[in-house]
């Protein structure tokens, strides 16, 4: 699955899962987690996404299952634009 690390960014910034941008957060925020994501092997599944999130947030539920599998779909359909 290509996609690029902007792309990565804005789905994140988009499905914001802890709140950040909605707080106020620069749409850039959760860049880290971009990163993360990105150094995964193959597609990504959802227990990967969610633990990206609870180690970076030190909160397991920092990111639903829900919140995960949009994340996953939506990179698949801008892979696939």
């Amino acid at each position: 699955m290509a996609i690029t690390r902007d792309d990565m960014i804005r789905i994140l910034a988009q499905a914001d899962p802890v709140g950040l941008i909605a707080n106020g957060a620069p749409d850039d925020e959760y860049a880290a987690e971009a990163d993360a994501i990105l150094a995964l092997q193959g597609v990504p599944q959802l227990t990967e996404i969610t633990g990206v999130f609870a180690v970076s947030f030190s909160e397991p539920g920092a990111c639903t299952r829900e919140t995960a599998r949009w994340i996953v779909e939506e990179m698949g359909r801008r892979a696939g634009a």
